[in-house]
C-alpha cells in the first residue's frame, strides 16, 4: 500500500476524475472516494491509500511523478494515514 496526502480539494477532484475517465467509470462510480466525502487529518488535508498496483497503472505512472514533484501531494507513512482516519470527527 501507498498513502498520500493533499491541501488541494481541487486538485484532488481534477486527478480523480481523470482516473474515473481513464478506467471508463461513469459517475456516479468512482474509483476514489470525493473530495467532500474523503478522510482528513488534522490538519485538513485529504488522505488516500492506494494498493500499490494502482500506483502502477499507466495513467497513474504518469500522473504521480509531477504531482510528487509539484509538492501538492506528500506521499506519507501508513501511521500518518491510520492517524487520519481514525481520528474523531
Amino acid at each position: 500500500m501507498r498513502f498520500f496526502c493533499t491541501a488541494d480539494a481541487s486538485l484532488y477532484e481534477q486527478v480523480r476524475l481523470t482516473l474515473d475517465a481513464a478506467w471508463g467509470h461513469v459517475a456516479p462510480t468512482t474509483c476514489i472516494e470525493p473530495a467532500p466525502t474523503a478522510p482528513r487529518d488534522a490538519q485538513g488535508r485529504i488522505v488516500l491509500a492506494v494498493n500499490d498496483e494502482f500506483c502502477e497503472y499507466s495513467v497513474a505512472v504518469e500522473l504521480l511523478p509531477q504531482l510528487l514533484a509539484s509538492g501538492a501531494v506528500e506521499e506519507i507513512d501508513e501511521a500518518a494515514y491510520v492517524s487520519a482516519v481514525n481520528r474523531p470527527a
